[in-house]
């Protein structure tokens, strides 16, 4: 049997039932990302530094619908057993169609590495750790967040499948709503596609599962991503 052949349907399949939790309330949007990341260079030679950037625009019809706005540079450092080290700020802005806007600061520290690479592809975890300030609260929240994620180049083809996971957990509640234990699920699966050297497209759905004081909530989001290596 051609197991590879049979992968995509099978990741698909796998990580909409990660994101099966009953949920009464579903809606639709769509995000667009432009991000880049490369090695920094110190005096015409590299070293293990890294930067990153992405900025991002949200778009959710939930309600009376809302845009939600994303500024997040980060700057890493790469081990010799390609651990990523990395800290980043971000900074949230969520503006709905009725009521008043949102603001939120968001200091974060993460690890990321390949776990394990085959011939045919690439497993690699992210663990994350969010500072979240809310600028009506006074609480600071924390939230874990591990994505584990699979890249598998198509063959004959010059297009690769990405699909991920990745839970978010609260590790505090706070006076601006946040709840201790399982925050959200985003369940995602893409294609994407090399334009050039230093340019890829990746167009993709996502499934975000959301755990509120009522309904559940699911997003069912089309995603594109620009990524840009200067």
């Amino acid at each position: 049997m051609n197991y590879r052949a049979h992968l995509p349907v099978a990741c698909a399949t796998l990580l909409l039932l990660a994101s099966a939790a009953a949920a009464n309330d579903e809606d639709t949007g769509a995000w667009a990302i432009v991000s880049t990341s490369d090695g920094i260079a110190w005096h015409g030679e590299p070293t293990a530094w890294r930067y990153a950037a992405d900025a991002q625009w949200r778009h959710f019809n939930r309600g009376a619908g809302s845009n939600q706005y994303v500024l997040r540079p980060a700057i890493g450092y790469v081990l010799r057993n390609e651990v990523a080290l990395w800290a980043g700020y971000g900074y949230f802005l969520t503006a709905p169609d009725s009521g008043s806007n949102r603001y939120e600061h968001r200091w974060w520290q993460q690890v990321a590495w390949p776990a394990h690479r085959w011939d045919w592809g690439t497993l690699s975890l992210r663990t994350r750790l969010e500072e979240r300030i809310v600028e009506h609260g006074d609480d600071t929240g924390l939230r874990l967040r591990q994505q584990v994620q699979l890249l598998v180049p198509l063959a004959g083809s010059d297009l690769s499948l990405a699909a991920s996971v990745e839970p978010y957990v609260n590790l505090r509640d706070t006076d601006w709503g946040a709840r201790s234990g399982l925050d959200q699920n985003r369940s995602y699966i893409g294609l994407r596609m090399p334009m050039s050297d230093a340019v890829s497209l990746e167009a993709g759905y996502m499934h975000q599962y959301i755990r509120r004081s009522g309904p559940d909530v699911v997003n069912h989001l089309g995603v594109l991503h620009l990524r840009v290596r200067f």
